[in-house]
């Protein structure tokens, strides 16, 4: 299979069986994983040009899948930083602030919720998910469950539209990531941007430690600069990125934890303590490695990407 970015081969990198998947899956949740949420197994390949990691065959969970990620409290994040950072940007350029603002896989609206300087008739809502967007329309927002095509084929959006479309968390979901950006800037009026933001793959803690989520049916695709710059040569805009500062220390006891307690386990604060102090050449050879990384993205596990339409 080839790169959704290059004619090249792509570099097959590992097997995702189905039944590994599940076991995953069960593991990370800490319940026994539906078998009908996983339809089929995966390949993982990578891009040679660009680094790119994506799955073979690009189809993402299914509606059981995503009914029962869904229905655990730790799936949702609430607030993520780049609301903060976009917020930030938003407010710092003159008219950013009153113009209409569309964002995509809006999940219950937390970003919308935090502009509290935007209109809230200029806060546009999309989403699959119906229970979602039921939320958005109740606080407000002008709300549609579909894609962006679908939206203005409904007459709910127009061409060109948005100043600013935003959508955090979702490239990584889809099997065709080009088309889909393609999508979001049609929505997006002309000197408008369109933000993005996804995991920086291999995040930390990665390489000791495998993560479900950032993996098929969840994710397709896994990102890195080097892509999201071929992406935007390809879509013919601007880029700029952003990524918050993290500290190796920080992220080695992340990966020490995950390794020793794994995911969605609390340890209590005592024991965590007397388990690091007994682990202390793992977690000094861990920061090392979370140092080496600090060169690229500041070292985050997260990217956000400002796409600017000439």
């Amino acid at each position: 299979m080839r790169s959704p970015f290059s004619q090249a081969s792509a570099q097959k990198i590992r097997e995702l069986p189905q039944e590994f998947l599940l076991a995953e899956l069960g593991r990370y949740f800490h319940a026994a994983a539906p078998p009908e949420i996983v339809e089929h197994s995966y390949s993982l390949l990578r891009c040679e040009e660009t680094g790119l990691e994506f799955c073979d065959p690009p189809t993402p969970g299914n509606k059981a899948f995503y009914e029962w990620v869904s229905s655990f409290a730790s799936y949702y994040p609430g607030f993520r930083w780049e609301y903060g950072e976009v917020a930030r940007l938003l407010q710092s350029e003159p008219g950013s602030r009153a113009g209409k603002i569309l964002d995509v896989g809006c999940g219950k609206g937390d970003f919308l919720r935090h502009l509290d300087f935007v209109p809230r008739e200029n806060k546009y809502a999309l989403d699959l998910n119906e229970p979602a967007i039921e939320s958005c329309r109740a606080q407000g927002f002008n709300a549609f469950c579909g894609t962006v095509d679908t939206a203005i084929e409904a007459g709910f959006l127009t061409g060109g539209e948005f100043p600013t479309v935003t959508s955090f968390h979702c490239l990584e979901h889809v099997g065709t990531p080009v088309e889909f950006v393609r999508e979001l800037l049609r929505a997006t009026a002309t000197g408008g941007r369109v933000f993005l933001s996804t995991p920086y793959s291999p995040m930390s803690f990665e390489s000791d430690w495998f993560d479900i989520m950032n993996h098929p049916p969840h994710h397709m695709t896994r990102w890195n600069l080097a892509s999201y710059q071929r992406l935007a040569e390809i879509l013919g805009v601007k880029m700029r990125h952003f990524a918050p500062r993290n500290w190796p220390l920080k992220q080695a006891l992340l990966s020490f934890r995950l390794q020793k307690y794994g995911p969605n386990t609390a340890a209590p604060r005592a024991v965590f303590l007397k388990d690091a102090i007994g682990a202390v050449g793992q977690i000094l050879a861990l920061w090392k490695k979370m140092r080496a990384r600090q060169h690229e993205n500041h070292g985050s596990d997260l990217i956000l990407v400002e796409f600017s339409i000439p």
